[in-house]
């Protein structure tokens, strides 16, 4: 972990973002070192085949299924990191206790990795107080992941086809913002 969370990190359920899909959103990351971008299912149109639903057999995803996939562009982004969980390591995740649950998104107030990054950049021969002032720390935890990222702001958009589709997009956006 990148960060030791104490008492003052507060966790908080963000209604700001449309919740991932349950089971498999194929979360994308697309970074650069000023932008980063994350896409994920939100919803599948093709509906479960009956048999899947009588056997428990879950529905296969891909970069191909077809379906809604919200795509979150952070705004001047200071970090951000990945990392696998399962429902056996879910536990082990400084917040599982503290209001972090299941498949969703959420925000950390007064978060101690903003708070470590401030102190950080206080190392630099030239400090500039308000370089993370308005930081936020956003946390999404997927089936089998949870991402992470700190950024001042946020804007969300759908993309309506393929996980394919969405990356596509993001590419996209990120060579018209370089130019």
């Amino acid at each position: 972990m990148l960060y030791t969370p104490d008492e003052r990190d507060t966790v908080f359920q963000e209604t700001d973002f449309p919740p991932p899909l349950d089971g498999a959103p194929l979360p994308t990351v697309c970074a650069t070192e000023h932008r980063l971008l994350l896409a994920y299912y939100v919803k599948l149109w093709q509906p479960e085949p009956p048999s899947n639903k009588r056997l428990n057999m879950p529905v296969l995803v891909n970069e191909s299924s077809l379906g809604t996939v919200a795509v979150v562009d952070f705004r001047r982004p200071a970090a951000f990191f990945s990392v696998p969980v399962s429902n056996e390591t879910f536990d082990a995740h400084p917040f599982a206790f503290r209001g972090l649950t299941g498949a969703g998104v959420f925000r950390v107030e007064d978060s101690s990795w903003i708070r470590r990054l401030k102190t950080a950049q206080y190392h630099h021969r030239k400090p500039y107080p308000g370089a993370f002032s308005d930081l936020k720390h956003f946390i999404f935890v997927f089936h089998d992941s949870i991402f992470e990222a700190a950024a001042n702001d946020f804007e969300v958009r759908t993309v309506e086809g393929s996980m394919g589709d969405a990356q596509d997009e993001m590419l996209q956006s990120m060579r018209e913002r370089a130019l």
